[in-house]
């Protein structure tokens, strides 16, 4: 800490996970050119270590793995970045750990919390001599201002920054939330009922579930592949590869019996697997183009300025015919046989007719002649849509056959074309998520493009290949059994009639697609991540600025949609009386940014940065 003293403008990052750290390095990175040698405070608040924060710290399970590949994590913000701030060169993840990964490519989750908190030691350790760095492990309950300094939501004035830790309040100009996901108050249950979650995998929480018990899972995403991990490798069971490779499970005796669903009833497909060291180099055809084609920030900035414009009706169709285009061209490139003309005349075309969803469908029946070739993204998004089942055996068979079908797609020889759809959805996220932090969307926009956009998170948001083999073992196994899609859970209280349980309390597991299949069990793990929505929030300091109309959520035309009412492309808070807060941001949870792809990550956290610095 430095020992000059005198006035110093004080900035406060509240959150300081992967978000802040890197708004904290932005700050840093900027000061000499904005700031001069002018004294500033820079106060971090987290009652977990600085750039780690809660979910990547460095005390939990190795069984818990990221789903990014290391080598495409970066928090560094290399010369690719079209910043106004300098850039800072640094490694990856992989090159930082440089040390064997899980299935070949993914970091546990405590090693990228190492390589998070080595990132915020190295930043703030060569920061300039004129700022004072003060870290509280704490948490911030309010934030009130000083009328003594006629404090006002434009800026003028300062906040009082009060902590659970029992520490004087300080004073902060200018507030930065970085908290990260928004965890929410869990309905109550029955008196004899066990919920767990919603929220990451609670390793603590878990233990509670006796062994050989009945669970029913709500949700088949990540927590629940965490979940996985911990419930069965966590408790001294293993993976075993048979004589002809296949991937088997030799239980503990301690698991539980897991009974899972979710609304498409299937889990995430997994990443597609990395090439194998020392394999051919990837086709120049099928490498990733550096920008969007169709669906680039300029074209939906302008369809989504014309009157009246729809995310749904005038910017999705870019996406589409972006994802299509990407789908195709890795199809022609690695699998030419199986299609019918050559690719420069399918490109020619399809770029003419990017605008008429009837006539590219024309075109690719035309091009490629097995429908199974063929894009569909509704199949792809509900591949259990109208199906009906004799009973729960013929739907596990069904779904264990779609987990190795979905599996060697991702992991054989002809995974390209996946990649390829996997890489363009990254990349048309990206826009999609410059359009929103820049101001372009309105509540409705985002409302409706997230709507839309379920489907991305769904295709490319998987596990490591390794996990979804491993959930197949264990499906086989029978340590989990799939309840199917639109799966409905109900909490029954004790008792003989109605909704009333006649052996004592439970939560009951049905699925429209399984007539007459019913799964039960005491113990309800909700598997997921909490929703937006307008359920009570559990940080206190939301909590105080909500009940005061400080904080507002966005309202559609469905109600309040669970996002807060930010300005724009600022990120400051309009409050209930339609005044914007100019002295806070709420900076929103991020995806970790890819080197070398001028990542909006970077970008938006410069510009945050800049303005904190500059009032800008």
């Amino acid at each position: 800490m430095n020992d000059h003293t005198g006035p110093a403008r004080s900035l406060c990052i509240i959150g300081c996970g992967p978000r802040g750290a890197s708004i904290v390095e932005r700050i840093l990175a900027n000061v000499p050119a904005l700031y001069g040698d002018r004294p500033l405070d820079l106060h971090i608040v987290d009652p977990y270590p600085p750039g780690a924060g809660r979910t990547w710290r460095t005390d939990q399970s190795g069984l818990l793995w990221m789903n990014s590949a290391a080598e495409q994590v970066t928090m560094y913000p290399d010369e690719s970045v079209e910043c106004a701030g300098p850039p800072r060169p640094g490694p990856t993840t992989a090159g930082w750990l440089d040390a064997p990964l899980h299935d070949g490519a993914y970091a546990a989750r405590r090693d990228q919390g190492r390589y998070l908190r080595h990132f915020f030691a190295t930043v703030t350790r060569e920061r300039p001599a004129s700022v004072r760095l003060y870290v509280h492990r704490a948490r911030v309950t309010d934030l009130r201002r000083t009328l003594a300094d006629g404090a006002a939501p434009d800026g003028r004035g300062r906040q009082q920054v009060i902590l659970d830790s029992g520490e004087p309040p300080f004073l902060a100009d200018r507030v930065v939330f970085a908290q990260g996901h928004t965890e929410t108050t869990a309905a109550p249950v029955p008196a004899g009922l066990t919920r767990i979650g919603p929220g990451p995998a609670d390793a603590e929480a878990l233990e509670r579930i006796p062994p050989g018990a009945p669970v029913v899972v709500r949700g088949l995403g990540l927590v629940f592949i965490d979940c996985l991990a911990l419930l069965t490798e966590g408790r001294g069971g293993r993976f075993a590869r048979t004589a002809d490779g296949a991937l088997r499970y030799l239980p503990s005796g301690r698991e539980p019996r897991l009974y899972a669903g979710s609304r498409r009833g299937v889990p995430l497909p997994p990443k597609p697997a990395k090439p194998a060291p020392g394999a051919p180099a990837t086709a120049p055809a099928r490498a990733p183009a550096a920008a969007p084609r169709f669906a680039t920030v300029d074209a939906c900035r302008a369809r989504l300025s014309r009157p009246g414009a729809s995310f749904a009706r005038d910017a999705w169709p870019l996406v589409v015919a972006e994802l299509g285009w990407c789908h195709y061209r890795a199809l022609f490139a690695e699998q030419p046989a199986r299609t019918r003309m050559t690719w420069q005349d399918f490109d020619a075309q399809y770029a003419v007719l990017i605008t008429d969803a009837d006539r590219l469908a024309k075109l690719a029946r035309a091009a490629v002649p097995d429908p199974a070739d063929r894009l569909d993204l509704d199949r792809l998004a509900a591949p259990m849509a109208g199906l009906r089942f004799a009973g729960a055996e013929e739907l596990q068979r069904q779904l264990r056959g779609h987990l190795a079908e979905v599996l060697q797609r991702r992991t054989g020889p002809a995974r390209g074309v996946d990649t390829a759809l996997v890489d363009a959805l990254q990349r048309v996220g990206a826009v999609i998520e410059e359009l929103w932090r820049s101001g372009c969307l309105d509540a409705h926009h985002v409302a409706e493009a997230l709507r839309h956009f379920a489907l991305g998170t769904y295709l490319s948001s998987g596990p490591p290949p390794l996990r979804a083999a491993q959930l197949l073992a264990l499906a086989e196994a029978g340590i989990v059994t799939f309840v199917g899609p639109e799966m409905r859970v109900v909490a029954l209280g004790g008792g003989g009639d109605g909704e009333r349980a006649p052996g004592g309390a439970v939560f009951r597991a049905t699925s429209p697609a399984v007539p007459g299949a019913v799964h039960e069990a005491a113990v309800l793990l909700d598997a997921r991540l909490a929703a937006p929505g307008p359920d009570p929030v559990t940080d206190p300091l939301l909590r105080a600025l909500l009940s005061r109309g400080e904080l507002v959520q966005e309202r559609t035309g469905d109600g309040a949609s669970g996002m807060l009412h930010l300005s724009g492309a600022g990120l400051h808070p309009v409050d209930a009386s339609g005044a914007v807060h100019r002295d806070r941001i709420i900076a929103g949870p991020a995806q970790f940014p890819r080197p070398h792809t001028n990542a909006v990550y970077f970008r938006q956290n410069d510009a945050l940065a800049r303005g904190l610095l500059t009032d800008g």
